[in-house]
């Protein structure tokens, strides 16, 4: 049966279109990435949480970013910012900001800098559970100062969140996803069976072939001459990559750690890298780099990580220093998968 005998049967066109319009139903309704309303649902959960909570919430994502609580004694809220954090000598200035109706403006970032002049800081840090308008964040970047709203926040505060409400933002999105596939079903199924109809409608009836005559022999068919197929060689398969041994000890598992630190300490752009935690690895360049040259930087420690499946969700915190002495260090966050 060829390809154009095919279109005329109705059951093949039916199921491939009901293949077809479900992918592409389940793509345009976003089934396959709900990670946008699960963010939408964790940053509900944080605008509901008290500012106090919502305070030490962030002073944690902080720490495991390397920075350090200085300024202790101070009231939040005194002097026109919330939480004072230090990395080695530098300060920076961070307002928290837990309202839903908080949206980050241009001019809360030109207060929020002149602020930090003021005090004689290295920079500054907006965290906010509303958005930020592009001026704002266009703003910043010009003014050296972070903007963690929105969606973007909840990725940095996921894993730091209690347990309950982490599974209840989960849940969210993963209700999301089975009525969007369900949309997706329901609409494919109907397009599948309005072409089960057309087809069947409009497919040529089959034409009878003519009677034979009486005593007339039936055609006999020749039948094809049998090529012998040539036995197909066995090729050698290249071996999968053996995963690492689950059962590793902790002794292992941290010489493979320190391994993987010797590797990227190796590349000629780095300065040094330490693990600041279980999951982040600090990495200290030795000169500024364009965004070209950090990417490619940044994928030549990947493939080192990479080699370690314990690894490869480490993240990186690249501290690119300044292009002249007087700027700050600029701190970039990377993660290879």
């Amino acid at each position: 049966m060829g390809f154009a005998s095919l279109l005329n049967h109705p059951w093949p066109i039916a199921l491939a279109t009901l293949v077809i319009v479900f992918l592409l139903m389940a793509r345009i309704l976003g089934a396959f990435r709900t990670e946008r309303v699960e963010a939408n649902a964790g940053i509900a959960l944080l605008c509901a949480m008290r500012w106090n909570e919502f305070s030490r919430l962030i002073s944690e994502v902080l720490k495991d970013r390397g920075m350090q609580p200085a300024g202790t004694d101070r009231a939040p809220g005194q002097d026109g910012f919330d939480l004072l954090f230090a990395r080695g000598t530098a300060r920076y200035l961070v307002q928290c900001r837990n309202g839903a109706n908080q949206v980050v403006t241009s001019a809360a970032v030109g207060q929020l800098h002149a602020l930090a002049q003021v005090e004689g800081a290295d920079g500054a840090i907006i965290v906010s559970c509303a958005s930020a308008d592009p001026e704002a964040v266009k703003l910043a970047r010009e003014r050296r100062i972070e903007i963690l709203a929105g969606p973007e926040l909840w990725a940095h505060v996921r894993t730091w969140v209690a347990h309950d409400q982490r599974v209840d933002a989960e849940s969210v999105a993963l209700a999301a996803r089975r009525k969007r596939l369900l949309s997706a079903t329901l609409v494919a199924l109907t397009a599948a069976i309005a072409a089960f109809a057309i087809v069947s409608l409009t497919a040529p009836a089959p034409t009878a072939s003519p009677p034979r005559e009486p005593g007339a022999a039936a055609p006999v068919t020749p039948e094809p001459a049998v090529t012998p197929q040539p036995t197909p060689q066995s090729t050698p398969q290249p071996a999968a990559p053996a995963l690492p041994d689950a059962t590793l000890t902790d002794q292992q598992l941290a010489s493979r750690r320190a391994s993987a630190v010797m590797e990227v300490r190796d590349l000629t752009q780095v300065a040094n890298a330490v693990w600041q935690t279980r999951s982040t690895l600090q990495i200290s360049l030795q000169e500024m780099l364009a965004d070209a040259e950090l990417a490619t930087l940044v994928d030549d420690i990947c493939r080192s990580l990479l080699q370690y499946e314990e690894l490869r969700f480490t993240r990186l915190q690249v501290d690119v220093p300044g292009g002249d002495a007087d700027q700050p260090m600029q701190v970039r966050w990377r993660q290879c998968r």
